[in-house]
C-alpha cells in the first residue's frame, strides 16, 4: 500500500470511529441524496458461474452496512425520493435510498430480507425481458473466459492469452471495455458465440434471475420494483428509436407484470458515455420522474439532475470506514 492510501485509509478509519463523517453528513443541506447501487450480494463459490465483479458485498457485510444506515442515516424509499421531487416533502439530513440492479437471485434470498429487518427498502431495477429466463452477456463472457479449453482466445478484438489466470483476468477486462467501446451488437454476437462454445454450467435448475412470479411476490411483501430497459443495451450504442423502444418496453412489461407504476429509471452501465441530453429529454417526454445513472457521487436533488442523478457504487473490498466516507458530501474531495 503506496503513502497517500495509507493516509487514506487513517482518515476512513478515524471519521468512521469518531462519528465524523456521520456528524458531516448533516452539512448536505435540503434534499441531499446519497444513492447507493448495489448488483448482487452473495457468496462467489455459490454460484461459480456468474461474474464475481458484480458481486457489490458478502451477506455479513451487507448486513453490517444495512444495521450502520439504520442506526446512524435516514434511509428513505423511492415514494420518500418522488415526494421531494413534487414539492410535497423535503428529504430528512443524511438521507440514504438504497438501489439493486439487474434482478438477480439474491436479492430475495439476501438483499430484501436484510434490508427490511433494519426497516430500509431497496429499490430494485430489472431489465424485463431476463425473468424469462435470460442470462446477462457479462456473465456469458466470464463463463466463457474463465472456463475456455485452450492457452489463447482468438477474437475481432485481438488475439488473448489464456495461458495463467491472471492472463484470463486481463483478457476479460480488455473484452468488457472492447465491447462497450465498439459496436454494441457484433459485441452481443461475439458474447453469443464464446458461450455457445465454453463448458457447460453445472449449476441448479432455478435460474439466475428472479422470475415474474417471483417478483410479483416481492411485490406483495412491499417491495419496490422499476425498469431497467427490456434487454439492458448500451442506450447510447444503438439507435435512438432503438433506445427509447427500449425504455418504454421496460416501463410497459413492469405495469403489467407487477401492477407497479413507478415513474423511475436506471440507464444500464450508467457512465456518462451511455446516457444523453436526448434520452434524458425523451424520458422527461414519457413522464419519468428519476432516473440514475452510475456517475459515482452523491447530491442535492435538483431540477436539472433528477433525470440523471448520480449513484454511489458499494463494492465487496469496501469496509465501513470507507462506506462511512461515501455517505459525506465531501465524498470524493479526499
Amino acid at each position: 500500500m503506496n503513502f497517500k492510501k495509507k493516509i487514506k485509509k487513517t482518515i476512513f478509519q478515524l471519521g468512521y470511529k469518531s462519528g465524523l463523517f456521520s456528524a458531516l453528513a448533516n452539512l448536505g443541506g435540503e434534499n441531499f441524496l446519497t444513492v447507493l447501487n448495489y448488483h448482487r450480494v452473495d457468496y462467489p463459490e455459490n454460484r461459480p458461474w456468474l461474474d464475481p465483479s458484480l458481486i457489490s458485498a458478502i451477506p455479513e457485510d451487507f448486513e453490517a452496512q444495512m444495521r450502520f444506515l439504520s442506526q446512524d442515516y435516514s434511509p428513505v424509499s423511492i415514494k420518500d425520493v418522488l415526494g421531494a421531487i413534487s414539492g410535497k416533502k423535503v428529504l430528512p439530513k443524511k438521507a440514504v435510498l438504497v438501489t439493486v440492479d439487474d434482478g438477480y437471485r439474491d436479492f430475495d434470498e439476501n438483499i430484501f430480507p436484510i434490508a427490511t429487518k433494519y426497516g430500509i427498502k431497496p429499490l430494485l431495477f430489472v431489465p424485463t425481458s431476463y425473468p424469462n429466463g435470460g442470462e446477462f452477456w457479462w456473465d456469458k463472457l466470464y463463463w466463457a473466459v474463465r472456463s475456455w479449453e485452450g492457452d489463447s482466445l482468438d477474437t475481432p478484438y485481438g488475439l488473448f492469452s489464456l495461458a495463467t489466470d491472471a492472463d484470463r483476468e486481463i483478457a476479460l477486462k480488455l473484452l468488457r471495455i472492447a465491447i462497450k467501446s465498439g459496436d454494441f451488437k457484433e459485441g452481443m454476437r461475439l458474447v453469443d458465440s464464446l458461450d455457445k462454445e465454453s463448458k457447460p454450467k453445472v449449476k441448479s435448475d432455478a435460474s439466475d434471475i428472479l422470475s415474474w412470479d417471483e417478483l410479483r411476490a416481492l411485490s406483495d411483501k412491499g417491495a419496490d420494483i422499476a425498469a431497467h430497459t427490456h434487454n439492458h443495451p448500451l442506450l447510447t450504442k444503438i439507435p435512438f428509436e432503438e433506445a427509447c423502444a427500449e425504455i418504454n418496453q421496460s416501463l410497459d412489461v413492469i405495469r403489467k407484470e407487477l401492477s407497479q407504476d413507478l415513474p423511475v429509471f436506471a440507464f444500464p452501465d450508467g457512465q456518462p458515455d451511455f446516457f444523453s441530453e436526448k434520452l434524458v429529454e425523451f424520458l422527461k417526454e414519457e413522464g419519468v420522474q428519476f432516473a440514475v445513472t452510475t456517475v459515482d457521487e452523491n447530491a442535492a436533488l435538483k431540477e436539472n439532475n433528477k433525470l440523471f442523478f448520480p449513484r454511489v457504487g458499494v463494492y465487496r473490498s469496501l469496509r465501513l470506514p470507507a462506506f462511512s466516507y461515501r455517505l459525506s458530501p465531501f465524498y470524493k474531495k479526499l
